[in-house]
């Protein structure tokens, strides 16, 4: 009995053993749960928008201490405070919504040291206007025990350096955005 017992025993703790199951979170982002806000100032008003229809997918690895986000944002969705406001800002010379119909940011979440402390940031590239460029954000994860919840992440850009007018310098610019991704 001890011949067959031992044998069948490891193979049977074999089988059970099998690939540990990492703590991976998968999400697909849609305007229910992820926000794509920017904010920009001009000489006659501060502009606040934000993207009706964002779409893409965050995948969060809890043992490998990772994300990764690929986020796509319609252009013409771009909520802003007026008609007026928004035609401007799809024209031609800012957001060019009839040539680039959408805005692409493809990144991935990485630890950094800032005075001491453990900060995350999201260190990506952004497509817009048809010409993509390094985008670095601030990024917070927020937990419930060890399941991510929410990720917030925010930065700036130069809008020039995508081509887009400051309207005669009357538009500041550096563009600040945020995205907020609620993991559900």
């Amino acid at each position: 009995m001890t011949d067959r017992f031992f044998p069948a025993m490891f193979l049977l703790g074999l089988l059970a053993s099998g690939p540990a199951f990492a703590a991976r979170q998968d999400l697909v982002l849609s305007p229910v749960n992820t926000q794509a806000l920017l904010h920009a100032r001009s000489a006659l008003t501060d502009i606040d928008g934000n993207f009706g229809d964002v779409s893409g997918a965050l995948t969060y690895d809890l043992d490998r201490q990772s994300c990764h986000v690929d986020m796509t944002m319609n252009v013409s969705s771009l909520k802003v405070g007026s008609a007026v406001l928004k035609q401007v800002m799809l024209s031609g010379i800012m957001l060019d919504s009839d040539t680039h119909p959408v805005m692409r940011y493809v990144g991935d979440c990485r630890p950094r040291i800032v005075k001491g402390q453990l900060r995350m940031e999201l260190a990506g590239k952004l497509t817009l206007r048809g010409q993509t460029h390094p985008l670095v954000l601030t990024t917070e994860l927020q937990f419930q025990g060890n399941t991510l919840m929410r990720i917030v992440s925010h930065g700036g850009f130069d809008q020039r350096q995508w081509g887009m007018s400051t309207l005669l310098h009357s538009v500041d610019p550096m563009v600040r955005v945020e995205t907020v991704i609620l993991m559900k």
